[in-house]
């Protein structure tokens, strides 16, 4: 019998995790939405649709540029790391409905690949975790052609 080593066990652990990750948006079915409302300037605003029946917690993510400073928030930040531009929010005991959520941040976000986000939760209703990712959208490109 030959002795599997370390390296081939980290990568089967590494390949067993992206396959229950890749399952996850199929199985979840929710209908958690995010978007961001305002993805520029020094007031970054986002929305988060909460399903009925409404996760337990929700955690928030949002990268914004290394260094920034967060000046206010509309809920309290639970974790940031200002060297790597990284805010987040554990949010417990979220109602069902839109959430919006807004920061004052400096510098200002200037161009879309600034920031983006994350939204990881636990579906009620099929009972597995999912996230869903934000990224501004180019609205303009959107509209051209109707």
């Amino acid at each position: 019998m030959k002795m599997i080593n370390r390296d081939m066990l980290q990568t089967i652990g590494i390949l067993l995790i992206v396959a229950i990750f890749a399952a996850v948006p199929a199985v979840a079915g929710t209908a958690v939405s995010a978007k961001y409302l305002q993805p520029r300037g020094n007031h970054i605003r986002w929305q988060i649709i909460i399903p009925l029946p409404a996760p337990s917690a929700v955690l928030i993510t949002q990268q914004i540029l290394p260094g920034s400073e967060i000046i206010e928030s509309s809920h309290p930040i639970t974790n940031y790391d200002q060297k790597k531009g990284v805010a987040k929010w554990l949010l417990s005991s979220v109602p069902s409905g839109i959430l919006e959520m807004v920061m004052k941040i400096s510098p200002p976000i200037l161009k879309k690949g600034e920031i983006h986000g994350e939204v990881l939760f636990k579906d009620v209703s099929s009972n597995t975790t999912a996230s869903i990712l934000m990224k501004p959208s180019m609205v303009k490109k959107a509209l051209e052609g109707c």
